[in-house]
């Protein structure tokens, strides 16, 4: 049987006997949405960022289901690094298969980044995850490329071009809302979860925080999903202080709970103890 990495692309730069980092892409780009910081990280760390299956230099390999990429992350950890262990960033999607492997694979991971994944469904979301599932079709295609280039996101829609209709529309229908377990919350890893203020993840990040045994949540004003594009020295910042036990730096404001959202995870939770598994009646 054929493993999971077998023809997955991994980037990388820095020494391969530093501290390592994974950087997980979102449902859209590939590996390269993390240029700048592998770049300015790569004198400190090991940074490899793979192109998930269905997308970059990976999208001749038939998409996969998020959990199988959270395994397939576990996967490349665990063979590819010495220590089998690493810390992990991710972003959107990729922040939601993080979530996925701090249940299932939490002994690979040291220090981890969730940005802009929301375990809260809100009213308008499946909206949203239906509009860019008819949109799929044009992944491919320089529509879809110069519509993102109109609103100031030109790299990410050229990196967009390399994802298949078939994986960018599994990534939106599975990892638009992250999943969460009980195991997910007996995760020892430190856990830094954070939004742009114009995201509707923060009261998810903020009750993860309560819940999880080493979390922060924090946001940054004034901007929204993938902010890492505008304020991009900030993100490599708060990632390079975040990963190293260093205090986070400013521009980033705490994410106060809500007990409102906190008991919203906490029933999520009791209907949904396991993948695949059936709530147990309270």
């Amino acid at each position: 049987m054929p493993r999971r990495l077998d023809g997955v692309y991994v980037h990388a730069t820095g020494d391969p006997g530093l501290p390592a980092i994974v950087f997980i892409h979102g449902g859209g780009p590939s590996g390269p949405m993390w240029h700048a910081h592998m770049e300015a990280l790569a004198g400190r760390f090991h940074c490899l960022a793979p192109d998930l299956p269905g997308f970059g230099r990976s999208n001749q390999l038939a998409p996969i289901s998020l959990l199988a990429t959270a395994d397939l992350v576990a996967e490349l950890i665990d063979t590819r690094l010495a220590a089998h262990r690493a810390h992990v960033v991710g972003l959107s999607y990729g922040g939601s298969v993080l979530l996925a492997l701090l249940a299932r694979h939490p002994e690979v991971l040291d220090r981890v980044v969730i940005d802009g994944a929301s375990v809260l469904r809100e009213r308008m979301d499946p909206l949203v995850v239906a509009l860019a599932i008819l949109a799929s079709p044009f992944v491919g295609t320089e529509i879809a490329s110069a519509a993102l280039g109109m609103v100031g996101m030109r790299s990410l829609g050229m990196a967009l071009r390399s994802a298949t209709p078939g994986a960018f529309r599994r990534a939106w229908r599975e990892g638009y809302t992250a999943p969460v377990w009980a195991a997910t919350l007996r995760a020892p890893c430190p856990t830094l979860l954070v939004a742009g203020e114009r995201e509707n993840g923060r009261a998810s990040n903020a009750a993860l925080a309560t819940l999880l045994p080493h979390a922060t949540a924090r946001f940054v004003p004034r901007l929204g999903h993938a902010w890492f594009l505008w304020r991009s020295e900030l993100h490599i910042r708060m990632v390079e202080a975040w990963l190293s036990g260093e205090a986070l730096p400013d521009g980033l404001l705490p994410e106060p709970p809500s007990p409102a959202a906190v008991e919203r995870v906490r029933r999520h939770i009791q209907a949904h103890p396991a993948p695949g598994a059936r709530a147990t009646p309270a």
